[in-house]
Formats: structure tokens, sequence, C-alpha cells
């Protein structure tokens, strides 16, 4: 029994960061606008002092938080963008490689010792290439292209290792981007947390104050906000089961 009041209900919550913006936006106005009115002295400061300070606490937490999620969110669609850039140069190269196949391969026979330089498992070994081991099979390519280059065309060994460079380079914008999108989210999880904490001290205060009616203590908190996500999972959870 004692647990169910001793957990911090804000760090266990599943609303997304948006209902938990607007859930923290909602009960810092509302206790602005319910300050109660009594000469309890079990502050030992006047109730108004004790009420601006949670205002005042709470709200800079939120302002920094939110900042923090605002600036994760900028990161993350300058993410994804690179990540477009990405997949079109890699879709780019594949289907370059695939094209000069037939070029290599008028050059130099499937089966002898060059052709097999260029495609050791098969021109299929590119088609399913995936990113994670890419840049040392694209390299591969070039590298021998360019050991071969004095038999193919200029422009052709000049087109491959632009393409190439272009994707090494997008690539690695693109994973020194995912790696700041990280680091965004977790500093941004850890101000969500410090907010979460101010909102269990805000509720522990308010519970004090209304010790003899603590449900008052719930008027400060829009609940709604949370069942309306419940309501959401539970729908889900139901469409999941009747589709299996």
């Amino acid at each position: 029994m004692i647990n169910k009041h001793i957990n911090n209900p804000f760090l266990a919550t599943r609303i997304g960061n948006d209902n938990f913006g607007k859930y923290s936006q909602t009960h810092i106005e509302r206790l602005r606008t319910n300050i109660p009115e009594t000469t309890d002295t079990l502050f030992e400061v006047p109730i108004v002092t004790v009420f601006d300070k949670m205002i005042t606490q709470t709200e800079a937490l939120y302002n920094d938080w939110k900042a923090s999620t605002d600036s994760g969110a900028t990161e993350k669609a300058q993410k994804e963008g690179k990540t477009k850039s990405v997949n079109q140069s890699f879709d780019e190269l594949k289907s370059f490689i695939s094209i000069k196949e037939g070029v290599i391969a008028d050059k130099f026979h499937k089966g002898t010792p060059v052709y097999e330089e260029f495609f050791p498992l098969g021109l299929k070994e590119y088609s399913g290439v995936r990113k994670k081991n890419a840049d040392t099979i694209f390299k591969r390519f070039i590298n021998v292209l360019n050991i071969h280059k004095d038999v193919f065309d200029a422009n052709m060994i000049n087109e491959a290792n632009e393409k190439y460079s272009t994707y090494t380079s997008l690539r690695q914008a693109q994973l020194q981007k995912i790696g700041e999108v990280k680091d965004k989210t977790s500093i941004a999880d850890e101000k969500r947390k410090l907010l979460a904490l101010q909102l269990y001290k805000n509720l522990l205060t308010l519970l004090l104050i209304y010790a003899d009616k603590p449900e008052k203590a719930e008027l400060y908190f829009d609940e709604s906000i949370q069942k309306r996500k419940l309501k959401v999972d539970e729908k889900t959870i139901v469409k999941s089961a009747v589709a299996n």
C-alpha cells in the first residue's frame, strides 16, 4: 500500500513528450490560478511564497526541457534530410556498378582473374549490399577500377570516383548527425526526469497543504491527458489481438 504513494508517478508515465509538455504547462497554470487562502504556518512562510517557489522552479525546468526537445527535433529533421541524401547516393552507386558490370565483362570475361577482382561473389554482392558494409565493398570496386584504369574510359573512372566520394562524404555526415541526435535525445530525457521529479515534489507539497482533503491536490493536475493516452494504448492492444 505504501509503495502506491512513494513511487513517482511522473517518472513512470508513458505519455509522449507533447502530452507531457501539455501536462506540465497545465499544472503550472493551475498553480498560478489556484493559490489557497490560508494562514497555515506549516512552511513557516506565506502560502503564496510556497506557490511562487513551485511555479518558478517548475517553469525553469519545463523551459529547459522544452528547449532541449525542440533542439532535438531540429537535429532529427536534419538527420532525416541527410538520410534521404545518403539513400539516393547509395542507390546511384549501386546502379552505376550494375550498369558498368557489362563494360567490365566486355574487357574481362566472367571467370577471369580480373573480373573476379571486381565481382568475387558476383554482381548480387553489390545489389544486396547494406550500408553497414557498403563502404568496404564499394571501396574494393573503386580500388580495382583504378588499378585497371588504363583499360577503361577516363570518364567512367572519374564518374566512379565522384560517386564513391559523394557517398562516403554524405554517409559520414549522416553518421555524425545520428550521434548528435542520440546525444540530444539523451540530454532531453535527463531533463524530463528532472521535471518529473519537480512535479512529484509539487504533488508532495500540495498533499501537505491539503492533508485533510488530499483529493484537492488532484485539481492541480490534468489527469485526462494521461487517461487519453491509456485509452489509445488499450485500443491498440485490442486491435493487435483481433488481428492476430
